[in-house]
């Protein structure tokens, strides 16, 4: 039995890919609804979608006490694969589920083949961690800053989220210490909608942490990239390149 709810799709002979959604939403949202499940088994490879802790059907799954959320999720996405028999796998991560996906490239180096990052900066967590997760675990706390009302927003919109553990997430989420990925062997891909303008060079500096890194531009902003066909295509080439 695993840890986190999981889901499979795609072709169940195929290579594996695991998909990490971003904070505050889950699996089936951010990757059946947009097209990479499909994507992924047209290209014969099998995709493993977890709601992550706190999330969605993982909602029953707490962070441990000052746990660093992406590097433990990291941890019991490779104990979950034990259980599944799956050694080796590659990684897409959407926005912030990219840092959680650096750090199963950390965590389970020589394990992981590839990895596919969209939508992802070198921002360090979510903007305005501190706020949000007051915000979440207190709801008298005001809200002067609209893109965490919107986190909030997007947060309470799922009944089954466990919202306290959601706080968790956006006061400690870290990527993995730079000197960590660049010591990465694994292959990156790292795409960034067109119309993310502000987000271009933050992309590019991200980029040159990575020992092999490229970046693709596809059009949209980021969730219209994610569900761009033109990227799906590009990353099953860049997926099948290696997976199997």
């Amino acid at each position: 039995m695993t840890i986190l709810a999981w889901q499979r799709g795609g072709d169940p002979d195929g290579a594996a890919v695991v998909c990490m959604h971003a904070w505050g939403s889950v699996g089936s949202r951010d990757w059946d609804a947009t097209g990479w499940v499909d994507a992924l088994d047209a290209a014969g490879m099998s995709a493993l979608v977890p709601d992550l802790p706190g999330h969605g059907e993982s909602a029953g799954v707490p962070l441990p006490d000052d746990a660093e959320p992406g590097r433990w999720t990291a941890q019991t996405i490779l104990a979950d694969l034990d259980r599944m028999g799956v050694q080796r796998v590659a990684a897409v991560g959407f926005a912030d589920g990219g840092i959680s996906a650096g750090h199963l490239a950390v965590r389970g180096s020589g394990r992981v083949t590839r990895l596919v990052l969209v939508g992802c900066d070198d921002t360090q967590g979510l903007p305005g961690g501190r706020q949000l997760g007051q915000a979440l675990r207190d709801t008298s706390a005001r809200l002067w800053d609209p893109e965490v009302s919107a986190a909030v927003a997007l947060a309470r919109s799922d009944r089954r989220h466990h919202l306290p553990t959601l706080a968790d997430w956006a006061e400690r989420l870290v990527w993995p210490a730079a000197p960590r990925l660049g010591t990465l062997s694994t292959p990156v891909l790292l795409a960034v909608g067109a119309a993310d303008r502000d987000r271009r060079d933050r992309v590019s500096r991200l980029a040159a942490l990575f020992h092999d890194a490229r970046v693709a531009t596809v059009p949209g902003d980021r969730r219209e990239a994610l569900a761009a066909p033109a990227l799906h295509a590009t990353a099953a080439r860049f997926l099948s390149a290696t997976v199997s």
